[in-house]
């Protein structure tokens, strides 16, 4: 049975957990779970920095398929897999593969190849003909856009088990975006024509793509909401955010913060560099950040969430 039908082992509701507690009281429940068993977790805002603290403490231990369900509601559901799985069983933990039925996931992964990335190194171009669905196995992968003048803006990152080019398998065009390995990465790839005939012979299975595409479409819309409402201080505050552990005061940031550059960061927030470094500077001001040479070394997640929130931010 797919996990997303699967009665879940044990429930939170992180919505009244205290921040000091949460990601312990998360990781205590997963690791109570046997193997295939499933935590439901309920939130109420964006779970990318729960996701990136679970991907520190229990790599490869999980799949994770976080639904935005509207009004400030979210849930996530972790499986205790097999950090090995092969073939057919690591299709099954990728959320829009998970409904198909065992004979398409067995006769799929018969098509699967690997190909490993280094740090930098594109997997794909925007306007590529990438004839494939990419799955990443390892590692993070960025997504990004190219401006007429030149700028990069930064549409998201993918992690294990996400897919990636899901628009040019399916309608034949050129990849939307431009793909590249943030870290070292390993990519499972298969042929578009199969995850094509696939759909056409698996109901199941293509419901499983429609309803990740719904998902996509959402958060795409709250990106286009953010650069059309929201300003730069909230949009820098709400990128880092994700690298935010869920605990009290001031505490180093997650994996990979320190690496960022102001000009990555503007690029995620969809503004230029000064102004990031100028929003930056402001929350260290206000004391929501550390910096350390311009670059975000600790977070204090309450005052950051409050900037988010457009609780106390001024415009920038």
């Amino acid at each position: 049975m797919p996990p997303q039908h699967r009665q879940a082992a044990i429930t939170l509701d992180a919505r009244s957990m205290s921040p000091a507690t949460k990601t312990e009281q998360i990781v205590d429940a997963f690791d109570k779970l046997t193997m295939g068993a499933v935590l439901e977790i309920v939130a109420e805002n964006d779970p990318r920095s729960l996701r990136n603290e679970m991907a520190q403490l229990r790599p490869g231990k999980f799949s994770w398929d976080s639904r935005n369900l509207g009004s400030n509601r979210w849930t996530i559901r972790l499986e205790r897999i097999d950090e090995n799985a092969d073939g057919e069983l690591f299709l099954q933990h990728v959320p829009s593969f998970s409904p198909g039925k065992a004979s398409t996931l067995k006769d799929l992964s018969t098509q699967m190849s690997e190909r490993s990335f280094k740090a930098g190194e594109t997997i794909f171009d925007e306007g590529e003909m990438w004839p494939y669905l990419g799955i990443v196995r390892s590692g993070k992968v960025i997504y990004t856009l190219l401006s007429p003048d030149g700028k990069t803006h930064t549409l998201g990152e993918r992690l294990t088990h996400d897919t990636l080019n899901e628009s040019g398998c399916f309608d034949s065009g050129g990849a939307t975006t431009r793909a590249e390995a943030l870290t070292d990465a390993v990519v499972v790839t298969l042929p578009s024509e199969a995850i094509m005939h696939a759909c056409r012979n698996d109901a199941e299975l293509a419901v499983g793509f429609l309803i990740a595409s719904s998902q996509a479409r959402r958060r795409s819309i709250d990106t286009i909401a953010d650069l059309a409402f929201a300003h730069v201080l909230q949009r820098v505050a709400k990128f880092l955010l994700g690298y935010a552990r869920t605990s009290v005061g001031m505490t180093r940031g997650l994996p990979g913060v320190e690496n960022l550059s102001q000009a990555q960061i503007a690029a995620a927030a969809g503004t230029v560099r000064d102004m990031a470094a100028r929003a930056l500077l402001l929350l260290k001001n206000a004391g929501a950040v550390d910096l350390d040479r311009g670059r975000v070394k600790a977070i204090d997640r309450a005052r950051l969430e409050a900037f988010a929130s457009n609780v106390q931010a001024p415009p920038v």
